[in-house]
């Protein structure tokens, strides 16, 4: 029932308009990662990618971490705070960000992402995200899959 329920997860992020437009292709197994191939579109007037697009990237990673563990509770988490430190620029290629919970609480989850390429890290982030009720729309999906009030 896990890999089926991580599958769902999985193709419903990857669908959403967000990810779609702005390119970014998420990995969710035990760990969470979210790639994306910095293009042109992505970067700003001097060369390097945006520090909005390398924050979207960290913010996703972080948040899905933390929503992959709560869906399966009939809740959701949404962004409250994000704190992101930019280490090196990325003038191209590959950047994979990997988030890690640090804590979930009834109201408030903390939670951890480093965006990286070829193995260096270029920026962390430090996000807070507010506890939720899942949408009656989205727990009937996860219902359908996992049983019991959307436990997995």
């Amino acid at each position: 029932m896990e890999e089926k329920f991580l599958k769902f997860f999985e193709e419903k992020v990857r669908g959403s308009g967000w990810y779609r437009l702005i390119g970014m292709s998420p990995i969710i197994g035990d760990n969470v990662r979210v790639e994306i191939e910095i293009e042109g579109k992505h970067k700003q007037a001097f060369g390097t990618a945006h520090g909005g697009v390398i924050a979207s990237i960290l913010d996703s990673a972080a948040g899905l971490i933390v929503n992959k563990e709560l869906l399966k509770q009939g809740k959701i988490a949404v962004t409250a705070e994000i704190k992101v430190n930019y280490l090196k620029p990325v003038k191209g290629g590959k950047l994979v960000a990997e988030g890690r919970i640090i804590s979930i609480g009834s109201k408030i989850a903390v939670s951890t992402a480093e965006a990286k390429q070829n193995g260096d890290i270029v920026a962390i982030a430090t996000a807070t995200f507010y506890i939720m009720d899942t949408p009656p729309e989205l727990k009937q999906l996860v219902e359908k899959i996992g049983g019991n009030g959307g436990e997995i």
